[in-house]
């Protein structure tokens, strides 16, 4: 990923906000976005279903970055 184009997205949440946040994205499991993307869309050559999945890996450890590692 270091030699990728990168979006970069300022979020700030309250506390209370990104502590649920983190609990809702910790309960969000790989057959869910699979009910939520298209099976035929692609990005870069990868499904949409792997590229949300990944996407919502990596806001699962930003968020355990800022403190909000879900129990």
């Amino acid at each position: 990923m270091a030699d990728q184009d990168v979006s970069t997205i300022p979020l700030e949440l309250p506390p209370n906000e990104a502590a649920a946040f983190s609990q809702f994205v910790k309960r969000v499991d790989y057959d869910t976005v699979g009910r939520f993307t298209a099976r035929t869309v692609t990005y870069g050559g990868r499904t949409e279903h792997d590229t949300a999945w990944c996407a919502i890996n990596m806001l699962r450890r930003e968020l355990a970055e800022a403190g909000f590692d879900p129990r």
